[in-house]
């Protein structure tokens, strides 16, 4: 049957993809995703904090001027 053969193509063209998933691998990405996530949120607060800090300043320069 040549869907066999196509089969056999691409788990030798792609070997990564016909591993399977273990418990452990599984619990890493999920980890990996929320450290990802933890770090964007952090960098997203920290960017905001300098935005708002710099039109605080901005705002005292201009009414003591």
């Amino acid at each position: 049957d040549l869907n066999v053969y196509v089969k056999i193509i691409n788990a030798a063209e792609h070997p990564h993809l016909s591993i399977p998933e273990t418990e452990f691998m599984r619990k890493r990405k999920q980890h990996q995703q929320l450290l990802h996530t933890f770090i964007f949120a952090l960098a997203g607060a920290a960017m905001a904090l300098v935005g708002l800090t710099a039109r605080r300043a901005r705002a005292n320069k201009n009414s003591s001027s």
